[in-house]
Formats: structure tokens, sequence, C-alpha cells
């Protein structure tokens, strides 16, 4: 990137949009406003959608020539970050960008605002040399890390037709291995609180005798939890297996032993390892998040009447989200035990979301990559959440969710970091994407 490039994005880095904070709502604004002003150096007209969550961003910029016909691309993307966590585990401040061995630090370098900066460079260099072939509409979100849903509601309202939609945020495979997302799982986000009783007990007169809300909620989690990798068959029904295609592109990726490692984690169970792709990318998933119960520090010999647990289900692509909901919820009720009761909080639901690799805009966007980087491209599922994508995937609209970062980037983790020669490279890959497009349907 030009150091006038790398100057406004690490102005806008050092703007702590934490949206998950109430505190963080003047940063919220001004970061808006921050990407406001990259619209604008595109050519494009800005609006700053404010309502009942933090400040969408809108914008339309016309294509070079004027064309009415111009296919019309929608970019989506995201100012807002994770909190922080603990500022002593950073090697660096969280929110001061710094540049060490080849890697940009700073929360947010990553996940998203350096990925979106490269769509944004990418149209502001289009533009300026006369040369963006599409129309191009701009939807960044203030809420994708605290679960809001103004983007989603925006994108719903949306009736002019769209020829494509590209999002920056997702990892590559590896060095010198872009990707293209051919599907990703959904979410349904759980908290169970279970009661027993009206209040605590002494454990040496009803231990063994009266009901444990600990106990109970273990019990519940026994019940939901994957047993050598596979949930309730109820659970499992409706997945989209991945194709032969998907597949054979496994067998180029690290083994799941070394992603396991690399992440210092250790395997579920004997096959975890070997069906780590499969797992993580095809078939849905339970884990649980946070146990909350009593006063584990204290030495306490009491019977517990509450205990929570939060949650979530990944819904693999190809199920539904809302019926595997139901189920679930089936589920926990089934597996309460007699005499516990249990309430069940909705944290919320994403749908999954499958792409075809063969889709011309997803083949030319993959092309464009590798034309522009000269390393070869490849559809790879994501096992994370993006709901957005469900919502542009459900319009018929083909998605392109690629992006420059690296699994080992440290998103929503200490000292998150980009390759920092990954900005350059990925601008470059973001023009040539747009170029292509300007050719779909022609």
């Amino acid at each position: 990137m030009t150091p006038d490039e790398l100057d406004r994005l690490y102005t806008l880095l050092r703007v702590p949009s934490v949206s998950a904070v109430e505190a963080h709502a003047p940063d919220m604004a001004r970061a808006a406003e921050l990407v406001a002003a990259e619209l604008r150096l595109a050519g494009g007209t800005v609006e700053i959608v404010t309502g009942d969550g933090h400040p969408l961003v809108v914008g339309e910029v016309p294509p070079s020539d004027g064309r009415a016909s111009a296919p019309r691309v929608i970019v989506y993307g995201h100012y807002d970050v994770q909190p922080v966590g603990d500022p002593a585990l950073w090697t660096s401040d969280a929110f001061e960008p710094v540049v060490r061995d080849g890697n940009l630090y700073c929360r947010g370098a990553s996940d998203d605002k350096g990925n979106l900066f490269m769509l944004l460079a990418a149209v502001q260099r289009l533009t300026d040399a006369a040369a963006l072939p599409v129309h191009v509409s701009f939807v960044i979100d203030g809420e994708e890390e605290s679960g809001g849903d103004m983007a989603m509601r925006h994108i719903a309202a949306d009736d002019v037709p769209a020829a494509a939609a590209v999002i920056f945020d997702s990892a590559m495979v590896g060095p010198e291995r872009p990707s293209v997302c051919s599907g990703l799982r959904g979410m349904v986000y759980r908290r169970i609180t279970v009661r027993t009783a009206g209040s605590d007990a002494h454990s040496g007169l009803y231990g063994g005798a009266g009901l444990n809300a600990a106990h109970a909620l273990v019990t519940i989690l026994e019940r939901l939890r994957p047993h050598d990798g596979r949930l309730d068959e109820r659970l499992m029904g409706g997945r989209a297996e991945p194709s032969p295609h998907e597949v054979a592109a496994w067998d180029g990726l690290p083994t799941g032993a070394e992603v396991l490692a690399d992440a210092g984690l250790r395997p579920a169970d004997a096959r975890a390892a070997d069906e780590l792709y499969r797992r993580t990318l095809a078939w849905p998933s339970i884990d649980v998040h946070g146990l909350a119960c009593g006063e584990p520090a204290a030495v306490k010999t009491n019977l517990p009447a509450e205990a929570t647990a939060t949650f979530s289900l990944r819904v693999a692509p190809g199920q539904d989200a809302g019926e595997l909901a139901g189920i679930l919820d089936a589920l926990i009720a089934e597996a309460a035990p007699e005499g516990a009761e249990v309430e069940i909080t909705r944290l919320g639901e994403a749908a999954p979301a499958l792409m075809d690799p063969r889709d011309p805009v997803l083949a030319a966007a993959m092309a464009a990559i590798e034309r522009s980087t000269g390393w070869p491209c490849v559809p790879v599922r994501t096992g994370g959440s993006i709901p957005i994508v469900a919502a542009f995937t459900g319009k018929g609209i083909p998605t392109v969710l690629s992006g420059f970062g690296l699994p080992d980037d440290g998103i929503h983790g200490p000292d998150e970091h980009l390759r920092f020669e990954h900005l350059e490279i990925g601008t470059r890959a973001a023009m040539e994407i747009l170029t292509a497009l300007g050719g779909i349907g022609t």
C-alpha cells in the first residue's frame, strides 16, 4: 500500500471501535466517519445510518464509464472489533499499529479493518484510474462482532438486483494459499440456567440426597456434547456432504494433526485429527463456552441451587438453523433430570450458507486471485459463521467470501496481526476481482 493509504488505515486501526462495550459508542461513531471518508475518496455518495444500534455506513460508487447497465456488486465488511482482553498479553498497545517481523500488529489488523481496507483501496485505485467497470454498493457494518442486525435489515430491504457480493473477512488456507469460501456454518446460540432449589444447602446434611444444580447441568451437557465427533442423530440430519472436489482440496491442506498442534490444541478423540476438515467444515458441532456455578475459589461445602452454561451449536451447510434450534431445545428438556427447572435463553441464530464454486462469479473471482497473486486459489468451506453471507445467498446473490489473513493471525485474541505484504497483495487481488466481475453476464 502507498504511504498515504497506510496512514489512513493506521488512523482507522487506532480507533478502539469495540461494538460490544457501551463505553466505546463515541469510538464507533468516529470509526464510522473515517470509513465514510474512505468511500468519498472513492468518489461515492455516502450515508451513515443510525438507529437502535451502532452506525451502518452505506455508499454508492458508480462505474467509471457511467453505464447504467454495469453489474452491481455489493461490498460488505465491518469496522467494529473484538474487545482487547487482558492488555498484559499484548506485546504492544492493542490499538497502536506496529510492524514487527513482517506483520502488522493491532486489534482489527486482520479482522476486519485490514481486509476491509484492501477493498476500499481497490475501489479508490480503480476510480482514480477511470477503470472501475462495476457499480459498487458498500455496506460497512458496525455490529458484526456484537450480533447487531442493522446490516441484515438493510440487505433484507434492498430490492435492487445485484450480480455479486464481495467480502474480505476470511483467512487464507495458509501462506501463498488463498481461497474462496464454498460454504460456511450457521449457529444456534444458547444459555441454559438450571435451578434445583430456592437456595444453596449444606452438602454434609443433604449431599447425595438433594438434587445438585451442577450435577443436573452436567447431565444435560453430557447428553448434548459430541461423542466421537458425532452429535445426536437428530442434529446431524440434512447436512450437505462435501463434494469429491472439495474433499480432494482438503488433501492439499495441512493435516488435521498439524492444524490442531499449530493451534496448541489436543485432539478431542482418536478420530478427531483425521476427521478435522469434515467435522469443522461439513458437520454440525456443539461447544460449551462458559460455565458458572457457586464459588470455585472458595472452600465451601454447599449443594449449589443454580448452575449456568453458555454454548453454541454450529449448523452445517444444508441444514436449517430454525429446525435445529427446535431440536436442540427439545433435547435440553429431555435431558433435564426430574426436579430440575431449566431456563433457556436464546442468544441468537444464524443460517448456514452453501456456495457453488462452479458459479461464474466464484469461478471468476478465483481466477482473478490466481492472476493477481500467482498463487493457486481453492474453494474451501469455512467452519465459522457470518450471518450476512446467508442473507446474500438467500436472495440469490453469488457471494465471494475471501480474504488475506492467515489462520495464525490471532483474531479475537492477543497480538492480532496481519502479514504486512498481504495489504498490497490483497488490494491488487480485489482490483482484479472487481475488474473480472465487470464482464459477468456480458
